[in-house]
C-alpha cells in the first residue's frame, strides 16, 4: 500500500474518529446540560408556584390564583399553568391544546411524546393535601436545537471526511500543520471553548476541513449562546418568583441541606422584629436563625423541639399554629424541595394570623355562649339562613311542637307555617305584622306567641331571619283561672250571704213565733259557719302559697300516732256511718307537719262521706311499701269522670253541680298544696257511679327505711 493511500486512509480514519468523538461528546454534553437546566427550571417553578398559591387556595381566592397564573406564564417557554384543589380545577391558563390533554407528570425527557415537559407540585396544609399545581414547559425548541446540531455536526463530519478523502494527496507538510491546528481546535471545543477558530491556509482539502471545523465550532458557540440565553431566562424567572416571595407579607426561609440559609424575605424581618438586613441572613446557619426567631415565641422550648422534629421528619407540614409573645399568633408551613426525588432544600413559610385567630376564638366563644342560651332557653327559636331555609331549631321548639329537628331543617320560609299547621294542628288566632298568636293541638294544646325578626349584615343587606316562639299556655290558663276564681268565689259567697241577709231581714221586719224564729236563726248560723269555713280555707290556701310552706312545722315523727288521732272516733256531722280502718302495727318516722297532715286527711275523709250520699262503705288503710307509705281512702259514692278528675284540684271546683252536697270546693285544693309542700304524691282513681279512691304516697328516705328494717 502506497504512502499516499496510507496517508489518505490514515487521515480519513483519524478525522472520522475525532469528529465522531467530538460530535458525540458535544451533543451528549449539550443535551445533558439543556435537559438538566430545563428539569430544574420546571421543578423549581412548580415548587415556588405551589408555595405562592397556597394561601389563595386555602381562601378559594380565584382572582389571586388567576393573577399568579398570568405572572408565571410570562416566563419564556412556559406553555400552561393550572391550579387544582382535591376535586376540581381552581384556575388555569395557557395553551388550549395542552390544557385539554390529561395531565401526566413526566419523570424524564425519554417519556416525552408531546413536546411539553409536564411537572407538578403539591399544595398541602397541616399535612393534608388541598390540591396541587401543574405546569408545562416547551421542549420543542431544545429538541430543534439538538436536531439541528446533530444534522449540522453530521453534515460537517461527512463533508470533512469527503474532503479529506478527495484532497489528502496534496496534504504534505501543510497536512501536518493543519492537522495539529484541528487537534488543538478539537481540544479547545472539548474543553468548552465553543467558537474556537483554527487558521486556514490554502484552499486544499485540509483547509476546507479547517473551515468546516470553524463552522462547526461557530455552530456550537451559537448553540451554547442560545443555551446561555435560556439559562438567563430561567434565572429571570427565578428572580421574578424571588421578587414575588420577597413581597409577600409572610416570612419565607429557604435552607440548603447543609443547614445554611439560601434565601429569606423582608416579611420575615417584620414578622419577628429582626433588626438586620435580609442579605445578612443569607449564608447564616439555620439553627442560629431559629434561635433568633424563637425568642419571640410564647414557649421557645416547645417551638424549638417542634421545628427540630419537623426538619428531622422531612415531610410537608401545613398550618402549624404557634403563639408569640404579645398575644400574637403565626402559622408555619414546611415544604421539602425535591429534584428527581432527592431533597435539595427546606422551605419555611411563617405568616401572621393574629387577627384571624383572635377573631375565630372570639367567634367560637360567642357562638358557645349563644348555643348555650339557645339550648337552655325555655322559648322556641327557629333560625333561617340567608337562603330563607331553616338552618337550626332549639330543643324548646321541638318540645313545643313535637317536631324533630331533622323534620324542619332545610324547609324554606314559605313552607314553614304550612308544615306546622299540618303537623301540629295550628289555628291562627292573631296574625298582626311582626306578631302572631297561635294555638297547637298536637302533641297537646299549647298557646304560642310568635314573633319574627330579620337580621342584617354590615352593609344593611338581609342576612338571616329568626322566629321566636313563647309558650303562654300557663299565662292564659292563669288568666282564665283568675276569671273563673273571681266568678266562682262571688257565686259561692253570694249564696250563703243572701241566705243570711234574707233571714236576718225577715227577723227584723216581721214578728215570728219562737219555733220559726229559731229555725231562721239556725239557718243563719249554718250559712255563717259555711262562710267562715270557706274563708278559712281560702286564707289557708293564700297563706300556704304566699309563704311557700315557710309556716309549716315539719319535723321527723312517727306517722302512725298522727293517723290514729285522725281516725279515732271520726264521725261526720249528721252521719251515722262508721269509718273502716286498716292500719299496720307500725309506720315509719317521716318529716311531717302534724297539724297540716291532720287537715289534709280530714278533708279527704269529709269528701268521702259527702260524696257517698246513698251510703256505702268508707275505708282507710295505710300500707308500707319498699320506698313509700301509701295512705288510701276509698268510698263507694257517686264517683267521677276523667275530666272531673283532671279538675278536682281546681279551686271552687265541685264534682256535684246540683248543690245538694254542701261544700266550698276548696278542700282538695288545700290537700294538693299540703301534699306539694311536703314533697309527696297524690293519686285519684275513680269510676262514675262506683266510687273514688284517693292515695297519698309518702316517699321514705334512707333513715326511715333503715328504721323500718330495724323495727321489722
Amino acid at each position: 500500500m502506497s504512502f499516499r493511500l496510507k496517508t489518505i486512509l490514515g487521515v480519513a480514519l483519524i478525522e472520522a474518529v475525532l469528529l465522531l468523538i467530538l460530535v458525540w461528546v458535544s451533543l451528549a454534553q449539550l443535551r445533558s446540560t439543556g435537559e438538566d437546566q430545563l428539569l430544574q427550571r420546571a421543578q423549581t417553578t412548580a415548587a415556588l408556584f405551589a408555595t405562592t398559591t397556597t394561601d389563595a387556595v386555602l381562601a378559594s381566592d380565584l382572582a389571586s390564583l388567576e393573577s399568579f397564573i398570568e405572572e408565571v406564564l410570562k416566563n419564556p417557554g412556559l406553555v400552561y399553568a393550572r391550579v387544582r384543589s382535591t376535586d376540581q380545577v381552581l384556575a388555569e391558563d395557557g395553551s388550549t391544546d395542552a390544557l385539554q390533554k390529561p395531565f401526566v407528570a413526566d419523570e424524564g425527557f425519554d417519556e416525552l411524546n408531546d413536546g411539553i415537559f409536564d411537572t407538578t407540585a403539591p399544595i398541602t396544609v397541616g399535612g393534608e393535601s388541598y390540591g396541587h399545581v401543574e405546569v408545562g414547559l416547551d421542549v420543542a425548541h431544545l429538541h430543534e436545537q439538538l436536531a439541528r446540531a446533530t444534522k449540522t455536526f453530521s453534515g460537517i463530519a461527512a463533508t470533512e471526511l469527503l474532503l479529506s478523502a478527495l484532497f489528502s494527496l496534496a496534504l504534505g507538510a501543510l497536512l501536518t500543520k493543519q492537522l495539529h491546528a484541528l487537534i488543538r481546535g478539537t481540544r479547545a471545543v472539548a474543553e468548552g471553548r465553543y467558537g474556537y477558530q483554527v487558521n486556514v491556509e490554502g484552499r486544499d482539502e485540509i483547509a476546507q476541513a479547517a473551515k468546516a471545523f470553524n463552522r462547526m465550532s461557530s455552530g456550537l458557540a451559537d448553540l451554547m449562546t442560545e443555551n446561555t440565553q435560556q439559562r438567563d431566562a430561567l434565572q429571570s424567572t427565578s428572580d421574578l418568583l424571588t421578587g414575588l416571595v420577597d413581597n409577600l407579607q409572610s416570612g419565607v426561609i429557604m435552607v440548603d441541606m447543609q443547614g445554611k440559609v439560601l434565601h429569606a424575605n423582608q416579611g420575615l424581618l417584620g414578622l419577628f422584629h429582626l433588626h438586620c438586613a435580609v442579605d445578612e441572613l443569607k449564608g447564616l446557619d439555620h439553627a442560629e436563625l431559629t434561635r433568633m426567631l424563637i425568642k419571640n415565641f410564647d414557649n421557645p422550648q416547645t417551638a424549638q423541639k417542634k421545628f427540630d422534629a419537623i426538619t428531622a421528619l422531612g415531610e410537608p407540614q401545613k398550618n402549624l399554629l404557634f403563639q408569640l409573645s404579645g398575644n400574637r399568633f403565626i402559622e408555619t408551613d414546611y415544604t421539602p424541595l425535591l429534584t428527581n426525588g432527592v431533597q435539595y432544600a427546606h422551605l419555611w413559610n411563617h405568616r401572621d394570623v393574629t387577627e384571624r385567630t383572635l377573631a375565630r376564638r372570639q367567634l367560637q366563644e360567642r357562638r358557645r355562649q349563644l348555643d348555650t342560651v339557645f339550648e337552655l332557653s325555655p322559648d322556641g327559636f327557629v333560625y333561617f339562613d340567608g337562603k330563607g331555609e331553616v338552618s337550626s331549631v332549639n330543643p324548646a321548639f321541638c318540645k313545643m311542637t313535637g317536631l324533630k329537628e331533622e323534620r324542619v331543617v332545610g324547609i324554606p320560609r314559605s313552607h314553614f307555617f304550612p308544615v306546622l299547621t299540618s303537623q301540629c294542628g295550628i289555628t291562627d288566632i292573631d296574625d298582626s305584622e311582626g306578631f302572631r298568636l297561635i294555638r297547637t293541638t298536637i302533641p297537646k294544646t299549647h298557646m304560642l306567641a310568635c314573633r319574627e325578626r330579620s337580621l342584617f349584615d354590615d352593609q344593611g343587606e338581609h342576612a338571616a331571619r329568626v322566629i321566636y316562639f313563647r309558650d303562654i299556655t300557663h299565662e292564659r290558663e292563669l288568666d282564665e283561672m283568675k276569671s273563673d276564681f273571681l266568678a266562682t268565689a262571688a257565686h259561692e259567697l253570694r249564696t250563703p250571704l243572701a241566705s243570711v241577709f234574707g233571714f236576718a231581714e225577715l227577723l227584723l221586719e216581721f214578728e215570728h213565733d219562737e219555733e220559726t224564729r229559731r229555725d231562721m236563726l239556725e239557718t243563719i248560723h249554718k250559712q255563717s259557719s259555711h262562710l267562715v269555713n270557706m274563708l278559712n280555707e281560702l286564707l289557708d290556701l293564700a297563706r300556704i302559697e304566699a309563704r311557700a310552706g315557710k309556716d309549716f312545722e315539719i319535723t321527723r315523727q312517727p306517722l302512725l300516732p298522727i293517723v290514729q288521732d285522725v281516725v279515732d272516733g271520726y264521725l261526720p256531722e249528721d252521719d251515722d256511718r262508721s269509718l273502716i280502718v286498716d292500719l299496720p302495727d307500725t309506720l315509719a318516722t317521716v318529716p311531717v307537719d302534724e297539724t297540716k297532715f291532720k287537715q289534709l286527711l280530714g278533708n279527704i275523709l269529709n269528701n268521702a262521706f259527702k260524696y257517698s250520699p246513698d251510703g256505702g262503705d268508707i275505708s282507710m288503710q295505710a300500707a308500707s311499701k319498699e320506698n313509700t307509705i301509701d295512705i288510701i281512702v276509698h268510698d263507694e259514692g257517686i264517683g267521677m269522670t276523667e275530666d272531673q278528675i283532671e279538675s278536682i284540684f281546681d279551686r271552687f271546683y265541685r264534682a256535684d253541680k246540683s248543690g245538694n252536697i254542701p261544700g266550698s270546693g276548696l278542700g282538695m285544693s288545700l290537700v294538693k298544696e299540703i301534699v306539694n309542700i311536703h314533697g309527696w304524691d297524690i293519686e285519684i282513681e275513680s269510676t262514675m257511679g262506683k266510687g273514688t279512691a284517693v292515695t297519698i304516697r309518702i316517699p321514705l328516705d334512707n333513715a326511715a327505711i333503715n328504721g323500718m328494717r330495724k323495727a321489722g
